[in-house]
């Protein structure tokens, strides 16, 4: 009879600790799980390889969200943040005039689709600093 009590006083525990993932979350295990995808640019897809915001629209695209394919529109698409980024949101950066987009995942970190090296996840350092431009929520 104790070891009865027992197991249902564990499982009752257990159900009352259940952790809520959130949609950030998902979104950042999405881009996670495509690193050493190929770079492709135009292309939106783990089989022919992705640009920057193909990247970003596959990932999107698998959790259930409509948003736009191009790094202008994706841009335009959400709330501008300044800071307290989460999981999930996009981090724009630009390079002579032109726009880069990736994923933020959490702890200084994002990925995104490099022309040279494909899916990477990269840390966002000094070189990184100095290229942002701004972030934005879509969720």
């Amino acid at each position: 009879m104790k070891k009865i009590g027992f197991i249902l006083v564990i499982s009752l525990l257990f159900s009352y600790c259940t952790v809520q993932v959130s949609p950030g979350d998902n979104l950042a295990k999405r881009a996670i799980s495509l690193i050493g995808t190929k770079y492709k640019y135009g292309g939106s897809s783990p089989e022919e390889g992705f640009d920057c915001s193909g990247l970003v629209y596959y990932v999107y695209k698998l959790e259930g969200y409509s948003i736009p394919r191009g790094t202008e529109a994706q841009l335009k698409a959400g709330k501008k943040l300044k800071r307290g980024f989460k999981k999930g949101d996009l981090l724009f950066f630009k390079f002579n005039g032109k726009l880069h987009v990736g994923i933020f995942i959490g702890k200084h970190h994002m990925v995104h689709a490099s022309p040279e090296r494909g899916v990477v996840r990269e840390n966002l350092d000094k070189y990184w600093k100095k290229h942002f431009y701004v972030a934005v929520r879509i969720l």
